[in-house]
C-alpha cells in the first residue's frame, strides 16, 4: 500500500493545548501501539538507549510481522539503482548519526542481523516505498511494554538515489532511512510536511527539524551538551535546503504501522 499513514494511533503530541490558549504545533507525534507510547529499553520518557543495527545477509523471515515480514539483503534494492555498497552504507550511517545528534540514543553496527535491535533489508515481496515493523515485549514495569526489535525494508523495484536532485519520484537513501529510523525508535507522522517525520517527501530539507529533535529528546532525553532543540540547524542539517520543484511533494509511502508481536 502506498502513502498510508500509521493506523490505530491515539496518543498525539503534535499539538500542545493549554486552557484558554490556542493550540501550539510541536512538530512531532509519538507512536501509540497497544494503547501506549513505546520506546527502547525503558518505558520511561527521557531515559537513554544504546542500540545495535545490522544489514540482512540472507533471507529474514519474521512470523507475525505486518511489515517487512520477508526480507532479503538490502543490496537487492541499492544495486538495482546503480548505488555502490560503500555509498549505501555511508548514507545509512549518516542517517543514524542524525538521531544520535538529536537525543541521548546511540547506534552501533554489528554483523549479526539475528542479534541486532534494528535490521535493514530489502522487501522480498515489494510494495510501497519503504516500511518499518515494530515489535514489542513486556518491560520490567507491569503492564508496560518496550520495543523488542524493529525492521526497516526498502522496495527493490523502486529507484533509489544518494542526494537530492529535485526528482521526487526517486527517494534519497539517507533521508528515507532516517525517516524509517524515526519510526523504529518510537515516532510517528505528525504532519504532511515541515519535518523529516512528515509523510510527504519533498526535498525541502534534508535533516532533522526542531519537531523531530523535540520528539526524540522527549523519548530518550536530550543529547548531553544540547538543549534538545534544533536551534543550531548546522549541527543537525547538512546539504541543500532548496525548495522542492513540485511544491507539496509526494506521499512518503513509508512506515505503515506494524502489528506488534511479543517475543
Amino acid at each position: 500500500m502506498r502513502g498510508i499513514a500509521f493506523v490505530g494511533l491515539a496518543l498525539v503530541f503534535a499539538t500542545n493545548v493549554t486552557a484558554g490558549e490556542p493550540k501550539k504545533f510541536l512538530g512531532f507525534r509519538l507512536l501509540d501501539l497497544e494503547n501506549q507510547t513505546v520506546k527502547w529499553q525503558s518505558p520511561e520518557f527521557g531515559e537513554s538507549a544504546a542500540l545495535t543495527y545490522a544489514f540482512a545477509t540472507g533471507p529474514v523471515h519474521t512470523k507475525g510481522a505486518r511489515n517487512c515480514a520477508r526480507m532479503v539483503p538490502p543490496s537487492k534494492a541499492y544495486l538495482a539503482s546503480n548505488i555502490k555498497k560503500s555509498a549505501f552504507r555511508r548514507s545509512v550511517a549518516a542517517a543514524f548519526k542524525m538521531w544520535e545528534k538529536a537525543a541521548d540514543i546511540t547506534f552501533r553496527e554489528i554483523d549479526d542481523p539475528a542479534a541486532a535491535n534494528i535490521v535493514i533489508g530489502a522487501q522480498a515481496d515489494p510494495v510501497g516505498r519503504a516500511f518499518t515493523n515494530v515489535e514489542l515485549k513486556p518491560s520490567a514495569e507491569p503492564g508496560r511494554k518496550v520495543i523488542a526489535r524493529s525492521l526497516i525494508c526498502l522496495n527493490p523495484k523502486e529507484h533509489w538515489k544518494v542526494g537530492f536532485d529535485g526528482n521526487l519520484d526517486v527517494y534519497d537513501v539517507r533521508y528515507t532511512i532516517a525517516h524509517e529510523i524515526g519510526h523504529a525508535i518510537g515516532l510517528d507522522h505528525p504532519s504532511a510536511s515541515g519535518v523529516l517525520m512528515s509523510y510527504r517527501y519533498d526535498e525541502r530539507h534534508d535533516g532533522l527539524q526542531p519537531g523531530d529533535v523535540k520528539g526524540a529528546a522527549l523519548l530518550y532525553g536530550a543529547r548531553p551538551g544540547s538543549d534538545g532543540v534544533a536551534t543550531d540547524t548546522a549541527a543537525i542539517t547538512t546539504g541543500s535546503t532548496a525548495t522542492s520543484p513540485k511544491g507539496e511533494g509526494q506521499r512518503f509511502g513509508l512506515g505503515e504501522t506494524s502489528k506488534p508481536t511479543n517475543r
